[in-house]
């Protein structure tokens, strides 16, 4: 059976007939019960009624008018409701109503037996046939008619046989009344079984839950009773990516896989991202803004498409032992479920309005991940649309983990100097501290390395902004010793300041605790209902003579002021932090002498922090046993050997003691085995060796291969610590080109102007080139003494309102950058060097005219229609992308432009005046936000078309018997693909 195209031309000429047939058996059964409810005739027809009570022609024209203005009205509703089945099926399922409706009753006595209720109508109904299965579109047509025949019967006025004729006379205003109630009426379907009238009071309800329950950022390090409420979206501290986009657009429309790093991490997301983060990182952070920004729709910069989505968040963690949602409305949750109209979500997402926000791959189970997994490939089946955002840790789930459901994969890198200054402030000011106390911090933080170091994490950042705000006057010398401090005041010290009586010494709350957090991790879960704490609790206290207090009563003590677990939902309890449950529980293991259970779980990802945090914990003789079976692993299980020996090497960040033999082993596994890295594929993992992989690094690149010595300057980059700044100033002596692209890159780890004189000054750079992706780094480009080019691509979150701060840059060859308002492009006719301009983002584009004539690339997208594009004639443009243009523009300039060979155009109504590009080798059609209609297409036999994106299926039917070069996206929608000749070669880009 051949389903029906989405073209519109079919429908109009097939099905269009039939629903318009249906909508007038409709309007004329209303009719015909309507005349007859006031004379025993009911067996004459329609004609014969009128001719009884109408003598003037005039009067039955007046009749015949209403009748069929009904059936135009029924025929509007029925179109939408109807238009996705199959054209066969159609005709067959609304001649079977035209057949059905007929026969019925329609009586006074019998709408009133059926309490004039259109269901119970089409219950009867179906009952007085004989019994088949006719399909859902004969239901759903069958539904429909009944509510149009009740509501106009319900509504056209009673009269008295010699008032038809007045009756008639006001046909206008009953028409218009009639209107109104049929558009009222819900449209039913398979995606609206009770219609849609309140999807939008629902979704604006929905909404401003999502704001109020999302806007908020947790003080980690502060106790419950004493955190201060921050508003997230005011204090959001964008954090910056490394790794690949998928959806990284090059100078102009190219859908590109290229690397990044140091981009913020709103810049690097696409419609689907995976997220990658350590501990503490920023993770569910991020989700939060996300879902809070879209709830009010309020993205700017590369994000405004997604202005308009819904968002869907979904913590993994709540269902580690429960099934994932099995229905798209079990992503709705809370008190608003309950009023939610039926099928809504599904709507949502079928439109591609969602956005779904999946938190923490890492926190079920490893045997259940290949089933969240399946879960989001059936997900992005049914809704290939949705925007997707999943994070994880890297440990959990390696960048290709979601390569195959086309997903992008980014990195969340270590906050660099100036976002931990930034990220400092607006922590002392959310918790009302004063300014000595953070310069107290800041003083510390530049004068002590370690310190610097762990302040890069957003969580121990916050750990150690608390301990400071709490007095302490030398902060820790390392992680261990900052959870220690901050367990020690989260679980005693606030408490003992403010004179609140204690149920519970520090010691016996930690053991608690510890039980707690290693049943969790035992069982792979980061959450338990509160019953089974209770539970684990009451049979815990069992063992602790000198406890007395109930269970039930030491369970709400800690909630309500422990600050390290909580009640995030009604009826479950989890710690605040991750990182809590694992410390804890390394802790209980080390204990309990569960050296095998460590052993036996080390391959496991979810446990890698709990064994290198049980290593700080643990005693010589134990560590020195954990570490040696563990290596031993490696060496029996090569599928597990690079993961298990980089657990080694993590280890001895917290390790007091080993034994000298172990820690020789150690050594030589990772100058052996692990550095240098072979590609830049393993510096992530390499990294969690943390700042010590430096002393493993080679002090030279000379007798490294290119791809080593590149992976090699990007492992001592994620170090991002001083001693790292030193080897980097080695490294970046290498004139090698991709050595020289990995310096450039890391000056986005490092304070600016350090970096600049230190590490880039005397750097031969990419042939002079030098990348620069933040306004914070322009001032210090005048250290760069072999610097001949700049290239400079700011992130979105750094609008510009001006672009006089491009003429401080005398060597600037390449300019992409987001601006806001009226642009005047004027500024730019000093920068002689200027080759690429790429602006998107502004209003109106001014002085156009001003434009260098070094210019080869152009890209200038504006929100209003260009109405005159002859700024561009006699441009030497090899590439040009453009917004869209206004009707009346002419664009006979484009034929003058003799050296243009790629042209990008954006939202285009016509492509016939394309036809008068003499030269053109390639022409990009992007981003349609409405059909794109290639039957207008005029013949360019050696230009190559690329159609990258559109909100709506291709229809490429148009290009069948062409000679035509397509380059197509995987992720796009095609209609007509087998139709194509053999003149079309495609280009699939993935």
């Amino acid at each position: 059976m051949r389903r029906r195209p989405p073209s519109n031309l079919v429908w109009v000429h097939f099905e269009i007939a039939a629903v318009s047939k249906l909508g007038q058996s409709v309007a004329m059964r209303a009719a015909t019960e309507w005349l007859a409810s006031h004379t025993d005739e009911r067996t004459l027809s329609l004609a014969d009624l009128a001719a009884r009570q109408l003598s003037k022609p005039t009067q039955r024209a007046k009749l015949d008018t209403l009748i069929q203005h009904i059936g135009h009205q029924v025929t509007e509703q029925l179109e939408p409701v109807l238009e996705r089945f199959p054209e066969d099926e159609i005709a067959a399922s609304l001649a079977a109503v035209e057949v059905a409706l007929e026969s019925v009753d329609l009586s006074d006595s019998a709408l009133l037996a059926d309490d004039a209720d259109p269901e119970v109508l089409a219950q009867r109904i179906r009952r007085s046939l004989p019994r088949a299965d006719l399909g859902r579109c004969y239901d759903i047509a069958l539904d429909q008619s009944c509510r149009f025949l009740v509501q106009i019967i319900r509504h056209l006025p009673s009269f008295q046989p010699r008032a038809l004729a007045e009756v008639l006379s006001r046909a206008t205003a009953q028409t218009a009344l009639l209107e109104d109630v049929l558009a009222r009426l819900p449209r039913t379907s398979l995606y609206a079984p009770q219609g849609t009238d309140n999807d939008d009071e629902f979704r604006d309800e929905y909404l401003r839950y999502i704001a109020r329950t999302y806007d908020r950022l947790e003080l980690l390090g502060l106790s419950m009773k004493n955190r201060p409420r921050l508003a997230l979206s005011v204090a959001y501290l964008s954090l910056t990516v490394s790794g690949e986009k998928r959806e990284h657009r090059e100078w102009f429309g190219g859908l590109e896989r290229a690397e990044h790093s140091g981009v913020r991490v709103e810049s690097a997301l696409a419609s689907r991202t995976f997220v990658r983060g350590e501990a503490g990182s920023g993770k569910t952070t991020l989700l939060d803004w996300l879902a809070i920004t879209a709830a009010r729709g309020g993205f700017v910069g590369n994000l405004h498409t997604w202005n308009g989505l819904i968002p869907f968040p979904l913590r993994l963690r709540a269902h580690a032992d429960s099934p994932l949602p099995a229905r798209p409305e079990e992503l709705v949750t809370g008190l608003l479920r309950g009023i939610m109209p039926a099928g809504w979500v599904h709507r949502v997402m079928k439109a591609g309005k969602g956005l779904l926000l999946v938190d923490g791959v890492d926190e079920v189970p490893p045997a259940k991940r290949h089933g969240v997994r399946e879960w989001l490939r059936e997900l992005m089946s049914a809704f290939p649309e949705a925007k997707v955002v999943v994070t994880a840790r890297p440990a959990a789930a390696d960048a290709k983990w979601l390569a195959e459901l086309d997903f992008s994969s980014v990195v969340l890198e270590q906050m660099s100097p100036t976002d931990v200054k930034v990220f400092l402030q607006r922590w002392h000011e959310a918790a009302g501290a004063t300014e000595e106390t953070q310069r107290r911090l800041m003083s510390q933080l530049d004068s002590r390395e370690h310190l610097r170091s762990l302040a890069s994490s957003p969580l121990l950042c916050a750990m150690l902004c608390a301990l400071n705000l709490g007095r302490v006057s030398e902060l820790p010398q390392n992680r261990m010793e900052l959870y220690a401090a901050a367990l020690t005041m989260l679980l005693d010290l606030r408490d003992a300041e403010r004179g609140i009586a204690r149920i519970l010494t520090t010691s016996d709350k930690t053991v608690l605790l510890r039980d707690l957090a290693w049943r969790l991790t035992l069982g792979g879960r980061s959450q338990l209902p509160t019953t089974k704490v209770r539970e684990h609790i009451a049979r815990k206290v069992r063992c602790m003579p000198n406890v007395d207090r109930v269970s039930d009563e030491i369970v709400t003590h800690l909630l309500e002021r422990s600050g390290v677990v909580r009640e995030p939902v009604p009826g479950q309890v989890d710690f605040v932090h991750r990182t809590f449950q694992e410390y804890l529980a390394g802790e209980e293991a080390m204990q309990d002498g569960q050296i095998e259970t460590l052993i036996s779980h080390a391959h496991l990802d979810s446990w890698l922090q709990t064994i290198v945090l049980a290593c700080g914990h643990g005693q010589r003789t134990q560590v020195s046993e954990l570490l040696t079976e563990v290596l031993d692993r490696a060496e029996r299980e090569p599928r597990h050997a690079r993961r298990l020996r980089l657990l080694a090497g993590a280890c001895m960040e917290t390790v007091r003691d080993l034994d000298t033999a172990v820690h020789d082993r150690i050594d030589q596994v990772i100058k052996t085995q692990l550095v240098p890295p072979r590609s830049t594929r393993e510096t992530a993992s390499l990294a969690t060796i943390g700042h010590r992989i430096l002393k493993y690094l080679p002090r030279t690149l000379a007798a490294l291969s290119e791809p080593v010595a590149r992976a090699t300057v990007r492992s001592a980059a994620l170090a991002g610590s001083s001693e790292a700044m030193e080897l980097l100033a080695r490294y970046a002596k290498d004139d090698r080109w991709w050595v020289q692209e990995e310096i450039a890159r890391a000056w986005a780890h490092f304070d600016p102007q350090r970096y600049a004189e230190d590490v880039l000054a005397d750097a031969p750079l990419s042939g002079g080139e030098i990348f620069v992706s933040a306004t914070r780094m322009l001032p210090h480009l005048g250290a760069l003494r072999h610097r001949t080019s700049v290239e400079l691509w700011l992130p979105d979150h750094e609008p510009k309102r001006d672009l006089t701060f491009a003429t401080e840059i005398d060597d600037l060859r390449y300019l992409r950058t987001y601006v806001v308002g009226h642009a005047d492009l004027s500024p730019l006719s000093s920068c002689d060097h200027l080759e690429v301009l790429f602006l998107y983002g502004a209003e109106r584009y001014l002085g156009t005219d001003q434009l260098p004539h070094t210019l080869t690339y152009l890209g200038l997208y504006q929100s209003e229609l260009w109405h005159d594009i002859g700024f561009m004639r006699d441009r030497p443009f090899l590439d040009v992308e453009l917004s869209q243009v206004a009707d009346d523009c002419d664009l006979g300039t484009l034929a003058e432009m003799p050296g243009l060979h790629t042209f990008s155009c954006r939202n285009w109504k016509s492509y016939g005046p394309l036809a008068g590009l003499p030269n053109v080798q390639r022409l990009r059609i992007t981003d349609g936000q409405a059909p794109i209609d290639l039957s207008g297409l005029p013949a360019l036999p050696d230009v190559g078309i690329v159609i990258l994106r559109s909100a709506y299926v291709i229809d490429l039917r148009a290009l069948a018997g062409r000679s035509v070069r397509l380059d197509l996206s995987r992720r796009q929608r095609h209609l007509g693909l087998d139709e194509l000749g053999p003149g079309v070669t495609i280009n699939w880009a993935s």
